[in-house]
């Protein structure tokens, strides 16, 4: 029989609004989305992820609370870093003209 050690979490770390303010931000993107509007909709996605990883950079442990993952710096870095990639590709991508 192995025992597991208990991780013990932090109460004041577990903070789940900085998170939940994100998630909103995915709610408005989907229904943007839903209604044919999939350029805006990923565009909101993108501020969404945006926020998550501004949040992760100013925001103390214990404010940031569910968005605290791994080190700061790569929190930061992925989230950052696919917020920008998602807005590249929303603009690069070529408008279909109807027929």
């Amino acid at each position: 029989m192995t025992v597991r050690p208990q991780v013990a979490r932090d109460p004041q770390t577990s903070s789940p609004w900085a998170l939940l303010t994100c998630l909103a931000g995915v709610v408005v993107c989907s229904a943007v989305i839903y209604t044919g509007h999939w350029r805006k909709g990923a565009m909101v996605f993108a501020l969404s992820v945006l926020a998550a990883g501004l949040m992760r950079l100013f925001l103390p442990a214990r404010w940031a609370g569910q968005l605290v993952v791994r080190a700061k710096w790569v929190d930061c870095l992925i989230l950052l870093t696919s917020a920008v990639a998602v807005a590249v590709l929303v603009m690069v991508v070529p408008h279909s003209q109807p027929s």
